[in-house]
């Protein structure tokens, strides 16, 4: 037997019997205390002396109550669905809410059109592109891409008030760190001078020159769209350096 409860209160909100369906009594509705906690405690193994309790706030337990609505559930499935969950992703080496940000980050990439391909494929593709597209054309489509994951992915002074420098430089390095899983350095920091950022990037050794070449020119046009221009560039098979400076606008 289970039951979830209302600390502080002097009824009992849902009870959760095992083998029953979720039933709801409500013996009369009294407001709720500031800060009040909800409880699930299991009577299982009882009668050894064991006795667990989780305790949640009161707006999450609502929330699952309404989701256990939702879903046709036991709230009793849900919690213990969830439970089971928890217990997965840490045998996987990774927690719930890591879980959460990847299914979100997929579902992003897809909306952009992004897709997952071989590595070696890909900088075939990319540096055959680079040396025999006419008129820099694949620069200028890496620009374009570059424009739209500075839109998307990368914050903006824009969309937030009071937005720091600090914060733009976090969201690069996240957006580094979620779409190029070949980048085993990463390091974005503030020149001497205090107006300009320094960017490392270093990558596998089997990245072509070219490849990278168009690696600096997404990055050059990212950072164009949030105000900054690259004043210094070092490109090397798969190492990048680039200093930038904050302009008054973007960069058109």
């Amino acid at each position: 037997m289970s039951n979830l409860y209302r600390s502080g209160a002097d009824e009992c909100i849902i009870r959760v019997a095992r083998g029953e369906r979720l039933a709801a009594i409500i013996a009369r509705r009294l407001s709720s205390p500031k800060g009040a906690c909800w409880s699930m405690s299991s009577s299982l193994d009882s009668k050894f002396g064991k006795r667990k309790t989780v305790n949640m706030s009161e707006e999450v337990a609502q929330e699952l109550n309404k989701l256990a609505n939702l879903q046709g559930r036991t709230l009793y499935s849900l919690i213990n669905e969830a439970g089971m969950q928890a217990v997965e992703a840490y045998r996987q080496g990774f927690s719930l809410e890591e879980a959460v940000a990847a299914k979100k980050l997929v579902r992003s990439a897809k909306r952009s059109r992004m897709l997952l391909v071989n590595q070696y494929l890909w900088y075939f593709a990319s540096s055959q592109a680079m040396r025999h597209s006419p008129k820099d054309k694949w620069t200028k489509m890496v620009r374009n891409s570059a424009q739209w994951d500075a839109n998307i992915f990368v914050a903006s002074e824009q969309e937030s008030a009071g937005f720091t420098e600090e914060q733009f430089m976090a969201t690069v390095k996240r957006f580094v760190e979620d779409f190029f899983w070949d980048c085993s350095e990463i390091r974005l920091e503030k020149g001497e001078s205090g107006d300009d950022l320094a960017l490392r990037l270093a990558f596998v050794p089997e990245m072509p020159q070219e490849h990278t070449q168009g690696l600096f020119k997404l990055f050059e046009g990212l950072f164009n769209v949030h105000g900054y221009v690259a004043t210094d560039s070092l490109v090397k098979p798969g190492f990048l350096r680039v200093s930038f400076k904050r302009m008054n606008q973007k960069v058109p």
